[in-house]
């Protein structure tokens, strides 16, 4: 009796439920405290959009002319910067989520659930039709596990274009087992895909970059020349698309030097002083043993290895290959994107761990292969004995990516104290008016970037910042009117300054400091210095004048 294509070979469950739990699973981890305050890992970078999305809205086209727009207060800046380092269209899809689901902390939390499932189910799809059901879900699952995806989802639209893109191109080169008939519609979605890959972030480049070298060493090693229309979808798209952003890059910046300064600056040494190769790869294994954990990693390189040796020695036994169909379906297709990422923008990877996220659909198939293979060892001693080093090894995959997800989760790059500080200071300061402050909260990356409010502190305080370091400079700005408060931190080297303060200025409150947490060794939870905040409007008590 023919089995359904669409159970899980031997007991009859519907391969697409399974998938459906596994969605579950996903979406249960990414809405884990989905109200929280932007405060965790990588704060600053999950405040910006949420923060450009609420200038689009509040301030519409008009003012934002469509492109990503800093802007605090209400009225906003009169000649406010734009955000061109990036392609422009997710600001205006992350906008629209918002004004449906509202100016919070949970909207584009919500839209990234939503592209993270259907990224998962294209994975889904894809594997299906390239290696037996049940490692097909197994690789689902760790794609769900890992710490990297668990708490940071994916990125928004991209992987859901990238994964229908290889679809579309897989049913083309007719890679699939799955016998599917390539139309003139798979071209069009594959072209559409590779366009809107660049259109939605800069990893693009590297995904279309890849399946387009895989194009072509394909053809070279079937001695073959390309065929015109897919050379010209898998070129003309994603270069018509990257020559769209350069060219918006290059109106806002008045030129393509700006351009050229980014891409030395990601292609070198990053935040670094210096690119040394010995630190560079060190940062890369330190990273992905959070975003993947290290059993599976661990896992992942012994099939990469050993296993493709043992692989290799089945296919040319006698005994028709036992392990083969263990080996890795269109390894150098889900491969070449991320190494691409990372060799092409090395100066990425100091400060974002989640520049490896490519990796996630490799090293998922490479374990989930693993898992398989050491079943298919172990049989040949005996049946539960596989069954148990399966059932094992899953076990301390499951414990090492919940760990390592309750580790991200529990990071904080701000103090949860200093964010509720900056939300009383909203809450004070009229909308048209400014706040007053010692420190700038300013990011400085690199002089091509530009320095732009740190978007955490943005998001809470809807205001401007002036910065003031010296008493005369307070009194000047506090008799604009325009500054109602002034924030100082309450350490011991600015205590001179403070003395003048309290002679003068009412103190509105006191905020304690929190000296942080360490954790392996490393950066877990920021600290805060203590804070002060005088009331500009209101003279100094006596008692707190003596």
């Amino acid at each position: 009796m023919k089995r359904n294509e669409n159970t899980i070979a031997g007991n009859g469950i519907p391969f697409w439920l399974c998938a459906g739990l596994l969605a579950l699973l996903l979406v249960s981890t990414l809405s884990r405290d989905i109200t929280r305050p932007f405060y965790g890992i990588h704060s600053w970078a999950e405040a910006h959009s949420p923060w450009l999305a609420r200038v689009q809205i509040r301030n519409g086209f008009s003012y934002t002319k469509g492109f990503m727009t800093w802007s605090v207060g209400n009225p906003p800046t009169v000649n406010p910067r734009r955000y061109l380092d990036h392609p422009q269209i997710t600001n205006l899809i992350n906008s629209a989520f918002a004004a449906v689901l509202g100016l919070n902390e949970w909207a584009l939390r919500v839209e990234n659930i939503i592209a993270s499932v259907i990224t998962l189910l294209l994975f889904l799809k894809i594997l299906k039709n390239l290696m037996d059901e049940k490692t097909a879900l197994l690789s689902g699952l760790l794609f769900c596990l890992f710490p990297v995806i668990g708490y940071f989802g994916v990125n928004m639209w991209l992987y859901p274009f990238t994964l229908w893109g290889i679809w579309n191109y897989l049913v083309i080169m007719k890679g699939l087992k799955e016998n599917i008939q390539p139309t003139k519609q798979h071209r069009i979605f594959l072209a559409i895909c590779l366009f809107m890959m660049l259109q939605i972030s800069w990893e693009g480049f590297f995904f279309a970059l890849g399946i387009g070298v895989h194009y072509i060493f394909r053809c070279i090693r079937r001695k073959q020349f390309p065929d015109k229309t897919i050379l010209g979808i898998l070129s003309i798209s994603p270069l018509g698309s990257l020559a769209l952003d350069f060219g918006i890059m290059a109106i806002g910046y008045g030129g393509f030097s700006k351009i050229i300064e980014l891409f030395k600056w990601r292609a070198g040494s990053g935040e670094m002083a210096e690119h040394i190769w010995s630190d560079w790869f060190a940062k890369c294994w330190e990273f992905a043993e959070t975003n993947f954990t290290l059993p599976i990693l661990l896992a992942a390189i012994m099939y990469l290895t050993l296993g493709q040796l043992l692989i290799l020695a089945s296919q040319e036994s006698k005994d028709n290959g036992e392990f083969t169909r263990r080996r890795f379906p269109q390894f150098w297709l889900f491969f070449m994107p991320p190494v691409f990422q990372l060799l092409i923008l090395k100066g990425c990877i100091w400060k974002h761990q989640t520049w490896e996220r490519p990796f996630c659909f490799p090293i998922a198939i490479a374990g989930a292969m693993a898992i398989m293979l050491l079943g298919d060892i172990l049989g040949k001693i005996n049946k539960r004995i596989a069954n148990a080093g399966m059932i094992l090894l899953g076990v301390v995959f499951f414990t090492a990516s919940v760990i390592g997800t309750n580790y991200y989760y529990n990071i904080r790059w701000q103090q949860p104290a200093k964010i509720e500080m900056i939300k009383l200071l909203n809450q004070k300061i009229p909308s048209d008016k400014a706040l007053l402050s010692f420190e700038d909260f300013i990011i400085r990356q690199h002089p091509a970037k530009g320095d732009f409010y740190r978007p955490e502190i943005a998001w809470y305080l809807d205001r401007e910042i002036v910065q003031a370091t010296s008493f005369a400079k307070v009194q000047e700005y506090a008799r604009t009117g325009r500054y109602p408060y002034y924030l100082v931190p309450a350490v011991d080297e600015l205590s001179p300054l403070i003395a003048e303060l309290q002679k003068h200025y009412k103190m509105f409150k006191y905020f304690p400091g929190d000296p942080g947490e360490q954790k392996y060794g490393r950066f877990y939870k920021a600290g805060m210095p203590p804070y002060m905040v005088f009331d500009l409007n209101a003279k100094a008590t006596a008692s707190q004048a003596g």
